[in-house]
């Protein structure tokens, strides 16, 4: 995929997402401006991210495309730190509702489904280095 065409597949995404939410919004009984509000927050993202990808370092990697191998790096490491604090917050809120007698079993699913991309990530990228 040619860089010209890969500048807008993030801000495509974002509006397809966007009508995404507003359709889910109408199935469940919102009013049109609830729909509309939710769309236009998601597209405002977009069209900004869009106008700033040449312009700001930031947005160019939020769009996916980062000026060079130290934003690679700081991409990397903020998405390890997020995976990091998403596993203590999961873990805490699991903790949390399994002691307050509610049903855990939505943290519990979504701690399983992050350690095994966790560990197949391991044995991916172990395999291939």
């Amino acid at each position: 995929m040619t860089t010209r065409m890969y500048r807008w597949l993030v801000p495509a995404l974002a509006l397809v997402l966007g009508l995404l939410i507003a359709a889910a919004e109408l199935g469940r009984h919102a009013s049109l401006l609830q729909a509309a509000i939710a769309l236009a927050i998601v597209a405002a993202y977009a069209i900004a991210l869009r106008l700033l990808q040449t312009r700001s370092d930031m947005a160019s990697l939020l769009s996916g495309l980062p000026r060079d191998e130290r934003w690679n790096s700081i991409n990397l490491r903020a998405l390890s730190l997020a995976a990091q604090v998403l596993a203590v917050i999961l873990v805490g809120a699991f903790l949390v509702t399994q002691f307050g007698g509610g049903d855990s079993t939505p943290y519990a699913w979504t701690g399983a489904v992050f350690s095994v991309a966790y560990l197949g990530g391991l044995a991916w990228y172990r395999a291939r280095s």
